[in-house]
């Protein structure tokens, strides 16, 4: 255990300051310690993370934060531990002494009430605000404008008439922009180094000013201030792909994807936006043509800028130019994974101009696509018209069994069952879901519905022929499997003791999950089988993890017909075998 005096000496330095932040900053909420040693807390942080420490004593002996984080111990915990040592004689304790406190705090507000009355002359405002909490004076202020419209008045003049002068749009926001990451970088080398000595930049620092920048070019947008609201979300782009590292693809808390996802958003507001000029739209497309260059966004899944810059280029654009640009993009990209959603936007503008058998040539020029075949077949399924339905779906399965797409052709399949299922082709739906059980994940699904469906007369055969069509995997998943367990439903005991006796994995686990279905029929052969696995297990592991195991598998064998002798024969076997492992002997003194 750990002592919570100087915990500190056991977190990582990087952990243990954004956990000091933490708690200085006042994250940590509703501490409480529910029984003896027992504490919650909720930590705000990109979420309210929860977060429970189990104490003995000054002792900690346990931790637990649901927030995304990997590590041995993450922030949230450290900033309550802080919490829990600087304030453990003023956290509630429990609901009666939360309900005493409520009650004393009422009386006390009365008493304040009057002696804020009377020392209110004698106040000095800028000294109390050097002590109130930044996140308090916001919260009081955002209540106070809500009830006082004057106040509010007084606010949007200060501020507005500030945010639209001269002085603020001539702001180089680029630059502040840029600054926040050049400034956090500068920062970390001071406070924080990796065990190569290398200097990494304190993105959560970047990102918490990011949100105060984006928020701002959304509230200038309102405003009608373009060339501000332009030039917070051009920046915000530029600066994350040029400053991104791969810190961040292990950063749960942190995802620069959706700040990426905030400024394009806000630069197809700005080209729909009324006020904003040809002039204006065209500077956009330039910038991110050059943005769009940098390296981070080709190498990595960030952002695609790509469809950004066709969304915008297609809506400023006349619709003849825009078709010409389309089918521009449909060449260069032809091999793209998402050449479907161009597709889509083509059919959407033919749509648009009233070319609609030039937009239904384009679909079926591009029905080779799963996305385009999948929207038709929606489309016909929604208008009834199913035997259309059924060919597309036929023409797509052809075409996924050239290209051995197997999930494809799955889907398909199971878009047919469903067409079947409701216009009640039975003899179909039999059809197509023994091909889905052949070739398909889902095998117990469509036995269950294959053997309502089947002639009972006809079932065996049937099934019999389906079972040796099909591939099983040889994997015993927790020891269950598809073909054992329709065995176990066939009460077929030869096949099932044959498919056991035949296991190359796993076949311990196998047998502890079946073995008691063919007590009956096949106990001897089956004690057998676990004597000799339960042998070479002893033999091959050690630890009481594998004793505990050992001990399922003897209380499973022990089950069967004859199996009570044969495991108080082992065990005797391995008390003298195995003598000198005293865990093995302590859990084998136990079972």
């Amino acid at each position: 255990m750990i002592a919570l005096d100087n915990f500190e000496s056991c977190v990582p330095y990087r952990i243990l300051v954004r956990g000091e932040e933490y708690y200085e900053t006042g994250a940590v909420s509703e501490l409480e310690e529910d029984s003896p040693g027992e504490w919650t807390a909720t930590v705000e942080g990109t979420e309210n993370y929860n977060v429970e420490i189990s104490m003995d004593g000054k002792e900690i002996k346990s931790w637990y934060c649901d927030c995304p984080y990997d590590g041995e111990i993450c922030k949230h915990v450290v900033a309550t531990l802080l919490a829990i040592r600087d304030n453990e004689g003023k956290v509630s304790r429990s609901a009666f002494s939360k309900m005493k406190v409520e009650v004393e705090e009422a009386v006390v507000l009365e008493e304040t009430k009057e002696a804020v009355k009377a020392c209110q002359p004698y106040v000095d405002i800028e000294q109390l605000l050097s002590f109130v909490k930044p996140h308090e004076l916001s919260q009081f202020i955002y209540e106070y404008a809500s009830m006082h419209p004057e106040f509010k008045t007084a606010l949007l003049n200060r501020f507005i008439a500030k945010e639209l002068s001269v002085t603020s749009r001539e702001k180089n926001y680029k630059a502040e922009i840029q600054k926040v990451f050049d400034s956090s970088n500068y920062s970390k080398k001071s406070r924080y180094r990796n065990r190569y000595d290398d200097f990494e930049c304190d993105w959560e620092a970047v990102f918490n000013q990011m949100d105060i920048f984006l928020e701002k070019a959304d509230f200038f947008l309102k405003l009608g201030n373009i060339e501000s609201t332009v030039a917070i979300a051009l920046q915000t782009l530029r600066s994350i792909g040029e400053n991104y590292d791969d810190e961040l693809l292990y950063n749960d808390d942190l995802c620069p994807s959706d700040y990426c996802e905030q400024a394009g958003d806000l630069l197809v507001k700005v080209i729909e936006h009324p006020k904003t000029t040809q002039k204006q739209k065209t500077e956009i497309l330039q910038e991110l043509g050059q943005i769009a260059k940098i390296s981070i966004y080709r190498d990595y899944d960030l952002y695609d800028i790509d469809e950004l810059l066709m969304q915008i280029n297609l809506s400023i654009q006349p619709a003849e130019k825009a078709l010409e640009l389309i089918d521009k993009l449909l060449e260069e990209r032809k091999d793209a994974y998402d050449l479907y959603q161009i597709v889509l936007r083509k059919v959407n503008l033919l749509t648009e101009l009233h070319e609609e058998q030039k937009a239904a040539d384009t679909i079926r020029q591009y029905l080779y696509l799963t996305e385009i075949r999948r929207m038709e077949v929606d489309k016909l399924i929604a208008r009834c018209r199913y035997d259309e339905a059924i060919r597309l779906l036929n023409e797509g399965i052809e075409i996924a069994e050239k290209e051995k797409h197997i999930g494809t052709i799955d889907e398909w399949l199971k878009t047919k069952l469903m067409i079947y299922e409701m216009t009640h082709q039975t003899s179909d739906v039999i059809d197509t879901c023994r091909l889905l059980f052949v070739s398909g994940r889902d095998k117990l699904e469509y036995y269950s519905k294959l053997k309502t469906l089947v002639p009972k007369e006809e079932w065996k055969s049937f099934l019999d022929a389906m079972m040796e069509e099909t591939h099983f995997n040889e994997y015993f998943s927790f020891g269950a499997n598809d073909e054992a367990e329709i065995y176990v439903k066939e009460r077929d005991n030869e096949r099932l003791f044959k498919l056991l006796s035949s296991i190359r994995y796993n076949q311990l686990e196998a047998l502890m999950k079946y073995s008691y279905y063919l007590k009956d029929t096949h106990s001897e052969q089956l004690i057998a089988i676990y004597t000799s696995l339960l042998n070479d297990y002893a033999e091959q592991n050690m630890g009481r993890t594998h004793y505990e195991y050992i001990v399922q598998a003897l209380l499973c064998a022990k089950k069967l017909n004859g199996g009570q002798a044969a495991v108080k024969r082992l065990v005797a076997e391995f008390r003298i075998k195995y003598k000198r492992r005293p865990a093995m002997m302590e859990v084998l003194a136990r079972f």
